[in-house]
């Protein structure tokens, strides 16, 4: 199973600053994934926080390989992006594996010989380097 990232912006409004509220309901869009999700796409959990200029999506994908993961959660936030008129201009700003924050934070900080971890499919496939 992978944890895939996925980050949906909202778009701005009239070119000014988002208003200070979510625009939709964490709970409506936790619905709206589920309800989209294929079988296919192998949907365990999703977990999301909403705020003014978008939301932020943890999905649990049982898939064979990161690379199958990761294009299984894009093809559904696609979907979810198309199918809600709630979500109307709305655009995904990404949708990858990453680092859990207390692990980026201990990587960040050097901590010390052998603690780098090797880089990850989604990194290897961006040509990222830690030098």
């Amino acid at each position: 199973m992978y944890l895939i990232n996925a980050r949906l912006r909202a778009p701005e409004e009239d070119g000014s600053r988002p208003p200070p509220a979510p625009r939709i309901p964490v709970r409506e869009l936790r619905d709206l994934v589920l309800a989209l999700a294929d079988p296919a796409d192998r949907i365990e959990h999703v977990y999301g926080a909403v705020s003014a200029v978008g939301a932020d999506l943890g999905l649990f994908v049982l898939q064979p390989t990161l690379e199958a993961a990761e294009s299984a959660a894009e093809r559904l936030c696609r979907r979810c992006l198309a199918a809600s008129p709630r979500l109307a201009g709305w655009s995904l700003d990404g949708c990858a594996a990453g680092l859990v924050p207390c692990l980026a934070e201990a990587l960040l900080l050097g901590g010390g010989p052998g603690s780098v971890l090797p880089l990850q499919g989604a990194d290897r496939r961006r040509g990222l380097s830690r030098n």
